[in-house]
């Protein structure tokens, strides 16, 4: 059993029950709540601790983009993961719903196994932000996807992720992808040689929206990796922890 709650919003009754009836036969979780459009989630959000939000996209009274916008725009509710249920699957439609603070979507019709797969990508996003996140504002970094790579200002680390923004956007750089990280530390005093520079950081994108999201035209990025167990070294995991440790002596902005 899962100590986790879903909020399943569709206007569609059948698909209401088909996903609830999913959820709880893999996961098994605490509780599931269940909204016919956005203002009977939102009403369902202000009233319940929610950790994970499915939405239908287009629906009647208040819609699923007006619902994402009501709940990236609320300080308490901005940090849930959205995962977006939707028939559309134009890219042009995805990246902008990706711009508005969309966590990850799921195309209709969708399996069992599909649903599985973006609930436990976004169980993973709330381990992360359970984590002790450092504030590591103004040092370099650079994200590599294949052969494309960008470069923006580290935002923030963890053992189990890390953020960072100023990035333009770039079709290669896609939600959900395996990218490696290379964080570069600006003025690096008090800090040993072998972690002023760290590479070899592999994760998974887990976020990836527009920094100002009421201008999602915006090219600037806001991207957020989650660290992939198995895919790091042993001696970057040495070095990565080494640099945890060095913050949390330091006691610097804790952010999360």
């Amino acid at each position: 059993m899962y100590k986790i709650s879903f909020l399943v919003v569709d206007d569609s009754s059948t698909i209401r029950h088909l996903v609830t009836r999913s959820l709880g036969s893999l996961f098994a979780p605490e509780k599931i709540f269940e909204a016919k459009d956005g203002r009977v989630a939102l009403e369902i959000l202000r009233q319940e601790n929610i950790d994970i939000i499915l939405s239908d996209w287009n629906m009647p009274n208040v819609s699923g983009e007006e619902l994402l916008y009501e709940v990236r725009s609320d300080p308490a509710l901005r940090e849930i993961p959205f995962i977006m249920m939707t028939a559309n699957a134009n890219r042009d439609f995805i990246i902008m719903a990706i711009q508005l603070g969309v966590t990850q979507y799921i195309a209709k019709p969708f399996t069992s196994h599909e649903l599985e797969q973006k609930i436990r990508s976004s169980i993973n996003v709330l381990n992360r932000r359970q984590e002790k996140r450092y504030a590591l504002p103004g040092h370099v970094a650079k994200l590599r996807v294949n052969n494309k790579s960008v470069t923006g200002q580290l935002l923030d680390i963890s053992r189990t992720g890390a953020g960072f923004a100023g990035m333009k956007f770039d079709p290669a750089i896609g939600l959900f992808r395996m990218a490696e990280l290379e964080m570069k530390l600006a003025d690096p005093d008090g800090l040993e040689n072998d972690i002023s520079l760290i590479s070899g950081l592999f994760g998974r994108i887990v976020r990836l929206e527009a920094a100002d999201t009421f201008h999602p035209t915006s090219l600037d990025f806001q991207v957020g990796l989650y660290f992939h167990p198995g895919t790091m070294e042993r001696d970057v995991e040495r070095r990565l922890n080494k640099l945890i440790k060095l913050l949390a002596n330091q006691t610097p902005d804790v952010i999360g």
